[in-house]
């Protein structure tokens, strides 16, 4: 099991480091930098065979809610592209959003049980 821990930490390490980085050319990269930042941050945690689970289930409870509130917030379900990456309307950016965080929920979720069967 601290294998797949390992390799669970190394491919979320890449994954939330380009959602980080991904997040430079949004309009708010002070929010959404520390927000993946901090999956990072857990991922790394992982790879060494360090993981809080206690963190681990406050990030999932957040991480899980505020998915929920952005999921929430659109007006519509206009998918997550239309023409490119490009931001075309608000309603893919809440989208893209939530679908980010839950991306997030998923990893703590992944990480806790591989922790909890260590």
């Amino acid at each position: 099991m601290k294998q797949a821990l390992f390799i669970a930490g190394i491919l979320f390490s890449i994954i939330f480091t380009l959602f980080t980085y991904w997040q430079f050319n949004d309009p708010d990269p002070i929010l959404w930098v520390p927000v993946y930042g901090s999956a990072i941050y857990v991922s790394i945690q992982a790879i060494r065979g360090q993981v809080n689970r206690e963190l681990i289930a406050v990030l999932f409870v957040l991480s899980a809610m505020a998915g929920i509130q952005l999921w929430t917030e659109m007006t519509a379900w206009e998918g997550f592209m239309t023409d490119g990456l490009a931001m075309k309307t608000m309603n893919q950016e809440l989208a893209r959003e939530a679908v980010g965080l839950w991306i997030c929920s998923a990893a703590f979720v992944l990480f806790y049980s591989l922790a909890k069967r260590n």
